[in-house]
């Protein structure tokens, strides 16, 4: 049953386990989740852009870019003023950082999940 589950509620007051229906790309074979139109971004949902008159960055909270005011939280550990990344604190002070996928590698995925050497 659902009672006692910590998971995040999806649609209808229970989580993906429980059987929140979750719409997915209507492109054929793709399971990235939808969004407005029943596509995902790669196959062509609009991403909204900063408001801010003449910016084409894409907007991070409150209808602005970073550059034009959005709220970002700070690092929680004291005296740093770097951007919090996961988990309130910025990579610098624990944040996790996605490694090379490649077997053996040690690397910061830079992307695609793998590091600039692979």
């Amino acid at each position: 049953s659902s009672e006692g589950c910590t998971n995040q509620v999806i649609n209808g007051g229970v989580c993906k386990r429980h059987g929140a229906k979750i719409k997915t790309c209507s492109s054929e074979g793709c399971p990235n989740l939808a969004q407005k139109g029943g596509v995902c971004k790669r196959h062509g949902a609009k991403k909204k852009t900063c408001s801010s008159e003449g910016c084409t960055n894409i907007v991070i909270n409150a209808g602005v870019c970073i550059k034009h005011g959005a709220p970002v939280k700070q690092c929680s550990s004291d005296g740093c003023t770097n951007n919090a990344v996961k988990g309130g604190v910025c990579k610098k002070h624990g944040a996790p950082v996605k490694l090379c996928s490649n077997d053996g590698c040690s690397n910061k995925a830079v992307s695609g999940g793998v590091c600039k050497k692979h």
